[in-house]
């Protein structure tokens, strides 16, 4: 009986170690994207998005205020200043406003909800048609 425990327990300590070398495997190709992807390029602080603003207008924003850029901060890599208009940024806007869209449609009982609701599905629209326009 003793042979057969300590057997059971040999197989499941190798089946352990497998499973976590393929989680690790796994967190490796899964990880940090690069240089290339919205969150490296994107303005996150006031002062990138008040300098966005300044420099290129408001068709860098879909949202009322300095919510929901579009365009790359200034001083990111490979923007150089431009004020073109990133289809990464366009893509998270999309994704964000659909998704507090969502959420504030299953609050929509009070009427500032309602007004949320509708904000946030304004701004899907209007980067969904952005997508659909901007090449690949």
């Amino acid at each position: 009986m003793g042979a057969e425990q300590s057997s059971s327990s040999s197989s499941s300590s190798s089946a352990g170690a497998s499973s976590s070398s393929y989680r690790s495997r796994s967190r490796a190709r899964h990880g940090h994207r690069g240089r290339g992807h919205w969150s490296a390029s994107a303005p996150k602080s006031v002062g990138d998005r008040s300098a966005v603003l300044k420099k290129c207008g408001r068709k860098c924003f879909l949202g009322p205020g300095k919510s929901f850029p579009i365009c790359a901060r200034l001083g990111a890599a490979g923007s150089a200043g431009t004020c073109k208009i990133d289809r990464h940024g366009v893509q998270a806007a999309y994704s964000r406003a659909s998704e507090w869209a969502s959420i504030t449609a299953r609050k929509k009982r009070s009427s500032g909800n309602a007004r949320q609701h509708r904000k946030y599905t304004a701004i899907a629209k209007r980067a969904k048609s952005l997508l659909s326009r901007i090449k690949k």
